[in-house]
């Protein structure tokens, strides 16, 4: 009996998926409630009610920050006349782009209570950003843009004429700002804020950075769960329930913001254009502006002008001269036998995952259409490992493959699968968390082309491999490029699987940025997160370029 080429395609596709992805954190939860059952497990959970209780309080302040800090953005950058605009949109989302911890590493150097460069100015002890408030901040401001990027989306959605009515009846431009435009747009706003509660949950670096060397220590649940990690079979029980907590903030969130974005959703007129005129900012356009360029400055080019100081200085602390500036870290870390190491491991890692993310994408993608009934679970199986927190999906590939699986086909032939303490397993874990870029993009381009495109080449007497190499494939090629450079640049910048699962004598840059200024050297570490900065900002500009030729092709 011949099998359809399309079960073919979706066994081919699934098995890899449950196999790496979703079995593996299935049995982490699974273990993680088999450990809570008796006396012993239920004490053991209770001891780390501290580390939950600072999980919610920092979650929660970052996303006020982000709610607080990008209302006014969003509406002074995407409804008002103020100059700059788009040079100042693009500096206020590169939080979004750069790890957290290069931004802890920022606000390190500036506030730390000895050696920052602020507490240098203003007194020593002046300013602290160890600490749940620290941590907290920090992870609000790298969580601004989703905030800001939400708003941005529901402004494009609000019709115009609601804000006209409100000025025929009476209101001032801002009056009627407020009064209609701004409570439309909240659901939105709040679902970002949402997003960066989960995000600031889901953080590691960041706490460790500034929690675990805070008096008294901040301990969260994912620093909880590193700590446990280390400590061998002893401390997984524990670790697989603390997973098992944080990973139910997960659906929580999602829930939430799905609610916030079915309430936030506005229908528009039928025929009725877009095209709001932006809000004149009159005599305070001054004012707005130049508070709009000092938070940027302080929240954006501060921290980062602060990583490339004390990548100048002699070491950190040191005292600050232009005599004691020296490009002698830069030479001795980035030609450094080690850097180069860690460099071409994770060139090699990312160059991977973006091609292993791109192929499986596309094939989610085209198993969508052919089964179009099974579309929306194909999507949320590719989808659903992004929305698992990084510490979460790292623990459950570790506890998965800690031993070799052995398969033996016929009774002759044995296949052994060892991924335990090997780079492929990061490399597992980097495919899993970043497939739905793929999916996402693959999917959203290939609903944009005609399906009788191939049917026409099908006609001329092409197979159906033929058919779809000449004709949608090249089509697909920007979003697939677009997706591959993100998931390039999330890779090779990553943090919290990377000191989880890299294997002991091999390193990647994510882990040597961590183990640099966590254990080694701050000013060497300041190097190194220079250059994941450039690096950052190359791939953004690339992608840039991307959309713009294809917006011109089209």
């Amino acid at each position: 009996m011949r099998v359809p080429t399309r079960w073919l395609g979706l066994g081919a596709w699934l098995v890899p998926l449950l196999v790496f992805a979703v079995g593996p954190v299935v049995a982490l939860l699974a273990r993680g409630l088999g450990a809570q059952t008796g006396e012993a497990g239920m004490s053991g959970l209770g001891a780390e009610t501290g580390a939950l209780l600072n999980t919610l309080a920092i979650s929660g302040g970052a996303a006020l920050l982000a709610l607080c800090l990008g209302t006014p953005l969003s509406l002074l950058l995407f409804r008002t006349d103020l100059p700059l605009r788009g040079a100042f949109t693009v500096l206020f989302t590169l939080p979004s782009a750069i790890p957290a911890f290069i931004w802890g590493m920022g606000w390190l150097s500036l506030a730390s209570p000895r050696a920052g460069y602020l507490n240098r100015m203003l007194g020593a002890g002046t300013l602290d950003i160890h600490g749940p408030v620290g941590i907290a901040f920090v992870e609000g401001v790298s969580g601004l843009p989703l905030v800001l990027l939400a708003g941005a989306a529901a402004l494009r959605r609000v019709d115009p004429a609601l804000e006209e009515a409100a000025r025929v009846c009476g209101a001032s431009p801002p009056r009627a700002l407020l009064t209609t435009t701004v409570p439309l747009m909240m659901p939105s706003l709040l679902s970002g804020a949402v997003m960066v509660f989960l995000m600031a949950a889901s953080s590691f670096g960041v706490p460790y950075l500034l929690g675990v060397s805070a008096t008294p220590p901040t301990r969260v649940l994912t620093t909880r769960i590193y700590e446990l990690v280390l400590l061998g079979d002893e401390g997984l029980g524990r670790a697989s329930t603390l997973a098992l907590v944080l990973l139910l903030l997960t659906p929580l969130s999602l829930l939430a913001t799905w609610a916030l974005g079915r309430s936030g959703r506005v229908r528009l007129s039928s025929g009725k254009g877009l095209s709001p005129r932006p809000l004149s900012l009159g005599r305070a356009r001054g004012l707005c502006t130049g508070g709009v360029a000092g938070a940027c400055g302080l929240l954006v080019l501060l921290p980062l002008g602060a990583i490339l100081l004390t990548s100048l200085q002699r070491g950190f602390g040191a005292r600050l001269a232009w005599e004691e500036l020296t490009l002698s870290h830069w030479s001795g870390v980035l030609f450094e036998p080690r850097t180069l190491r860690a460099t071409g491991l994770s060139l090699l890692l990312a160059t991977g995952a973006g091609a292993l993310v791109c192929g499986l994408g596309l094939s989610a993608a085209l198993l969508q259409r052919a089964w179009r009934r099974l579309g929306a679970g194909v999507e949320a199986l590719a989808v659903w490992p992004y929305a698992v927190p990084g510490t979460v999906l790292a623990l459950a590939l570790l506890v998965a493959f800690s031993r070799d699986w052995r398969f033996i086909l016929v009774d002759r032939v044995a296949f052994v699968l060892a991924l335990a303490h090997t780079p492929w397993l990061l490399l597992v874990a980097y495919a899993a968390k970043y497939l739905a870029l793929g999916t996402r993009n693959a999917s959203e381009a290939l609903a944009q082309l005609d399906p009788s495109l191939t049917e026409a080449a099908r006609v001329s007497g092409a197979g159906p491999l033929r058919a779809f190499l000449d004709v949608p494939l090249p089509l697909l090629r920007p979003a697939l490029t677009v997706a591959f450079i993100l998931t390039f640049l999330a890779c090779a910048t990553e943090i919290t699987m990377s000191v989880l699962l890299v294997p002991a004598g091999s390193e990647v840059l994510g882990k040597l940025l961590f183990d640099l200024q966590s254990y080694a050297d701050p000013a060497a570490a300041a190097v190194l997160a220079c250059a994941f900065v450039a690096l950052v900002v190359a791939g953004q500009a690339v992608l840039a370029l991307v959309s713009r030729r294809a917006t011109e092709t089209r």
